[in-house]
């Protein structure tokens, strides 16, 4: 057995050396990388293995490895980067103990649902799933890790869940779509006819007033702000919002509650506010809410344009008063957008704005206080942030899957 005299000489091209200097210096890199390049680096200043080893804290034996390991690298991968060339071995790693048909049947029990697999639970864990895959006779014995290191690859995260609405099948949905659309581009567009007022209306329920028992802590360096979780309710309002598509400011008119004589009422007041500005024609937008469709509000529209009261044994229905508010032969024309797409009514996007800028922070004392807060709001987003909003480019959802491959 021949004992080594002297250690491997290591000569470092620029280009080379400043890249273990940028590995050294990089403060997220793996720290046994970086120990692995100060080596290189010491042994190509002529280093001995000893003075590296009393250094750095390290045997001479590793010290040798890695200098040795690192030109032997070097010579066989001459292409390869500094810090592949730093890099472990690869290890063959303790024999797998689940067969690839295993991983299989483990796949298909985690996208079943767990009620169709006698576990009366919502969705899966990795602790429910490892306990499963045993008790069903998958596999003999496996970790909940393991399970979540074989869900990672596959992109399969039960924990989480997203909501989506069906689209009921709609015969009219595009049609209606493109005439919301069409009348909305059309009202925020130079040269629109200004007698011709374009409304967006719709109503936000349920809105509370609470009020926090306690006040809210302030943002602080290193802190958001803080609001008390607990909270006492004062009662809750409706908001009845109309919203002037070419302008995007805003009429609100705040009642107890929502019936089809608060609608009807509301309405009428709002339309001859509109009619006595000095328009011509009114289209108002909104959705196909049965109260947006009552006998009350066929009789208060009738009265507006100064046309007979229509016989209501006529309009026993609500599709035919829905017609009828639709007919564009009088100077108030109601446009319903289709069912389940209140992303095409404007005044839906300002109800966003007021949740979070007012509401969804907000602590209030009584509901006299939380009227007092949105309608001042509302005075300041018409002089401040008022603004049109304007369609992106869209596509219709598919119907079906023959539609949408």
């Amino acid at each position: 057995m021949s004992l080594r005299t002297h250690a491997t000489t290591l000569v470092l091209d620029p280009a080379e050396r400043a890249a273990l200097e940028h590995l050294v210096r990089c403060s997220s890199e793996e720290a046994r990388l970086v120990e692995r390049a100060r080596l290189v680096l010491g042994a190509a200043d002529g280093q001995t293995n000893r003075a590296l080893a009393r250094q750095f804290g390290l045997g001479r034996k590793k010290v040798g490895l890695w200098r040795d390991r690192y030109v032997a690298r070097r010579q066989a991968m001459p292409d390869a980067s500094p810090r592949d060339l730093l890099q472990d071995d690869p290890r063959c790693g303790a024999p797998d103990r689940i067969t690839p048909e295993q991983w299989v049947d483990l796949l298909a029990l985690v996208t079943a649902a767990p009620a169709s697999k006698g576990v009366p639970i919502t969705h899966w864990t990795h602790r429910v799933l490892a306990r499963a895959a045993v008790d069903q006779g998958l596999v003999p014995t496996i970790a909940p890790t393991t399970v979540g290191r074989f869900l990672a690859p596959c992109a399969l995260q039960p924990h989480r869940v997203e909501e989506w609405m069906n689209r009921k099948a709609d015969p009219g949905f595009d049609a209606r779509a493109a005439r919301v659309k069409a009348l909305v581009t059309a009202a925020v567009a130079p040269g629109h006819d200004p007698q011709h007022a374009v409304l967006s209306f719709d109503e936000k329920t349920g809105m509370q007033a609470r009020e926090r028992i306690a006040p809210t802590k302030p943002m602080t360096i290193g802190y958001a702000e803080r609001p008390e979780f607990e909270y006492v309710r004062h009662g809750t309002r409706v908001l009845f919002g109309l919203m002037n598509v070419a302008t995007g400011t805003i009429t609100a008119v705040l009642a107890p509650r929502r019936t089809n004589d608060d609608t009807a009422r509301v309405l009428k007041d709002l339309l001859r506010t509109q009619l006595g500005a000095g328009a011509t024609r009114v289209t108002l937008l909104l959705d196909q809410l049965n109260t947006h469709m009552s006998l009350d509000l066929v009789a208060a529209v009738a009265e507006l344009c100064h046309l007979p009261r229509p016989d209501l044994c006529e309009l026993d229905t609500m599709a035919k008063r829905r017609a009828w508010l639709e007919r564009d032969d009088k100077p108030i024309v109601f446009c319903f957008t289709p069912k389940h797409a209140s992303w095409l009514n404007p005044i839906e996007i300002w109800f966003g704005v007021l949740a979070g800028k007012v509401l969804r922070r907000g602590s209030f004392a009584s509901l006299a206080d939380l009227d007092e807060k949105v309608l001042r709001f509302t005075t300041y987003y018409n002089q401040k942030l008022a603004h049109p909003y304007r369609f992106r480019p869209w596509k219709a959802a598919p119907t079906s899957v023959k539609e949408a491959a």
